[in-house]
C-alpha cells in the first residue's frame, strides 16, 4: 500500500469510529550517515524513521496519536487511541476546521535528487575523505576534530475527511566539519563549517573542508582588544541566529496571538533597516525547506515578511489562520510524525545586497567580523549575549588580527534598525534561514585583557 492508500484507511477508520474530523500524517525517512571521531572515518551508517500521527476532532475537542508502525493494525489502533483522547479532552471554542482541499502549486525544482537516494556507502565515504583532504591538504597545520556527512530521503503524505491528499519525496545532502589549528605550542579555537543542498551536484565537501581549516588558522595568535559599542560584520550563521531567529519567531502568528511577539499590531510599521527585505518562500527552487504544500497539505506559497524596512506579514498554519479568518500561509510544519503541526518558516530568505565580505569588511573603520557565535538569543526581547568565535579585528578596512575571548551583546531587534550594509554570499543556514553577511552597528564588545 501506499502512503495515500494508508492515509484513505485512516480517515475511514476514524470517521467510522465518530471523529467529526480526522487527519492523517504519515513519514518516512531514511538516512546515511559517516562519522569522523577524533579525527578518524567511523564506518557508514543507515537510519530509517516512519510512522504515522493521527489527529481527530469530536465536539472541537482534539484527540492526537501516534504509531512507528505501518499497517491496517496498527492504524485502526492509533485512531481508536486518538478518538479515546478526544472524548477526554477540553473543547476549544476557538477550533473552526482543518484544512480544505486546494489545487496545489507545481512542485518546487531541485527538490529531489534520485543520486542522493541510490547513493553508495562508498560514494559516501569518498565525499568525507574529499573533506578530510581539502582540510589536511590546505595546511599542515591544521587537525580535525570531528564531523558527519548525511544523506537523507524524506518523504511525508498528508490527508484529511475534508478531501486533502497530498505526498511528496524530498531528498538532502549535508556535512560538517570541525578543525583546530596547531602551531608551536598555540592551538586555534574550534572552526565549525558545513554546506547542505537538496542536490548532490551543488554539494561540495572539498569548500567545507577548505573553510574549514581556513577558519581555524585565522583563529591563530589572538590578541586582546579595548572594548567598545561599534561595527560588527555577522557572518551568514551568526546573522542568522543572532539577527534572523528572533524575526522568524516574531512573525510566527501562534506567537502573536499569545502576546509572545513584540511585533503585535505592528503591520506597516518600520521594524528594521530600509536596506532589508525578508520574505518566505515556501516554493523556492532547491529549496532546503521547499515542498508545494504544508504539513497540513495546504498549498505552499512566497509570503512578504518585511519590505524595505516595514513589517509586512505573519506567518500562519490552519488553526492561527482560521483564528483570524485569513487564509493560511502554508506554514503548518511538525519535526516528526509524533507531534502536532505547529507554524514554522520554509525558507526565510534577506534579501541579497551587492556587496561581497570584503567590500564589507573594507567599509569598517574599526570594528570586528564574527563568524562563529556561541552564545544566548531572546526571540522575545531580542536580547542577545556570546562569545565571539572566529572572530578578528576591523581596523582602517583590513582584518589585523584574531580575537581572543571577546563577547558580544546587544538586542536583535535594535540591531535590524541598525544594519549598515547587506552582503551578496547568500547561504543556507542551520535554521532554514537564507542569509547574507550583515553589517550592523551599535554592537556592545567587550574583550578580555
Amino acid at each position: 500500500m501506499s502512503l495515500l492508500d494508508f492515509a484513505e484507511l485512516t480517515i475511514k477508520a476514524c470517521e467510522r469510529i465518530g471523529a467529526d474530523e480526522a487527519e492523517a500524517f504519515f513519514q518516512n525517512q531514511q538516512v546515511v550517515e559517516v562519522v569522523l571521531e577524533r579525527g578518524e572515518i567511523q564506518n557508514e551508517r543507515f537510519k530509517t524513521q516512519s510512522g504515522i500521527g493521527v489527529r481527530v476532532i469530536k465536539d472541537k475537542k482534539l484527540g492526537f496519536a501516534f504509531a512507528s508502525k505501518l499497517s491496517k493494525e496498527s492504524v485502526e489502533e492509533t485512531c481508536r487511541a486518538a478518538i479515546s483522547l478526544a472524548k477526554v479532552s477540553v473543547p476549544n471554542p476557538e477550533w473552526v476546521s482543518l484544512p480544505t482541499k486546494e489545487r496545489l502549486p507545481k512542485t518546487s525544482g531541485g527538490i529531489f535528487d534520485p543520486e542522493i537516494v541510490n547513493i553508495s556507502g562508498e560514494k559516501m565515504l569518498n565525499l568525507v575523505i574529499n573533506a578530510y583532504d581539502a582540510a589536511k591538504g590546505y595546511d599542515r597545520r591544521v587537525d580535525i576534530d570531528d564531523g558527519k556527512f548525511s544523506a537523507i530521503l524524506n518523504q511525508i503524505a498528508v490527508a484529511n475527511s475534508h478531501g486533502v491528499e497530498a505526498e511528496e519525496k524530498t531528498t538532502r545532502i549535508e556535512g560538517y566539519l570541525v578543525c583546530v589549528a596547531k602551531e608551536r605550542g598555540v592551538t586555534s579555537s574550534m572552526a565549525y563549517e558545513y554546506d547542505v543542498s537538496t542536490i548532490l551536484e551543488d554539494f561540495s565537501p572539498e569548500k567545507i573542508g577548505k573553510t574549514a581549516a581556513e577558519k581555524a588558522l585565522t583563529s591563530l595568535y589572538p590578541k586582546a582588544i579595548e572594548s567598545f559599542t561599534g561595527k560588527v560584520i555577522l557572518d551568514s550563521d551568526p546573522a542568522s541566529f543572532i539577527l534572523f531567529y528572533p524575526v522568524i519567531c516574531s512573525v510566527n502568528a501562534d506567537n502573536v496571538q499569545r502576546g509572545r511577539s513584540l511585533w503585535t499590531g505592528k503591520i506597516g510599521e518600520k521594524v528594521a533597516s530600509p536596506k532589508l527585505t525578508v520574505f518566505d518562500d515556501g516554493l523556492m527552487p532547491k529549496g532546503i525547506g521547499s515542498l508545494n504544500f504544508d504539513f497540513e497539505g495546504v498549498p505552499r506559497q512566497k509570503t512578504p515578511i518585511i519590505a524595505r524596512g516595514k513589517l509586512e506579514g505573519f506567518l500562519h498554519n490552519s488553526y492561527t489562520a482560521n483564528k483570524e479568518g485569513r487564509k493560511s500561509t502554508g506554514n503548518a510544519y511538525r519535526e516528526s510524525y509524533t507531534i502536532l503541526p505547529t507554524v514554522a518558516a520554509s525558507n526565510l530568505v534577506a534579501k541579497a545586497g551587492k556587496k561581497k565580505l570584503e567590500e564589507l569588511v573594507a567599509e569598517v573603520d574599526k570594528g570586528i567580523i564574527v563568524r562563529r557565535f556561541s552564545g544566548n538569543v531572546r526571540p522575545d526581547s531580542g536580547e542577545f549575549s556570546g562569545i565571539a568565535k572566529q572572530a578578528g579585528y576591523i581596523e582602517k578596512g583590513q582584518i589585523k588580527h584574531a580575537l581572543g575571548e571577546t563577547m558580544i551583546s546587544g538586542n536583535a531587534f535594535q540591531a535590524l534598525k541598525d544594519i549598515i550594509e547587506i552582503g551578496c554570499e547568500t547561504r543556507p543556514t542551520e535554521i532554514r534561514a537564507y542569509t547574507p553577511p550583515i553589517l550592523v552597528d551599535n554592537i556592545h564588545i567587550i574583550s578580555k585583557q
